[in-house]
């Protein structure tokens, strides 16, 4: 019987001592867990004629769309000639739908 209460003793300082550290991380404010986003800049632009999203540094498009260039007026085929560049997927979806419809 003196054992099994060792036993039981014993165990629930092992596991107090395993909590203690996380409980006082969390108490101190400081965030064990790294979290990393990656974001990717995208460029839209002419390619071949339609219209192409590049992701950075990309020579080679992504995707494109079966969007002529030239149907464009020529304010936007001047701004699709230089790229526009975009820093979130929102703002690459709304350039999408403007050009694409």
């Amino acid at each position: 019987m003196k054992n099994i209460i060792y036993i039981c003793l014993g165990l629930t300082a092992v596991l107090m001592l395993c909590l203690i550290p996380a409980k006082t991380t969390e108490k101190s404010g400081e965030n064990t867990t790294v979290q990393m986003t990656v974001q990717r800049r995208y460029t839209v632009r002419e390619y071949e004629g339609q219209i192409g999203i590049f992701a950075e540094d990309g020579e080679m498009p992504v995707q494109v769309f079966d969007t002529a260039v030239f149907l464009l007026p020529e304010s936007d085929r001047k701004l699709l000639e230089k790229g526009i560049t975009v820093d979130t997927p929102e703002e690459l979806q709304k350039i999408i739908e403007d050009y694409t419809g």
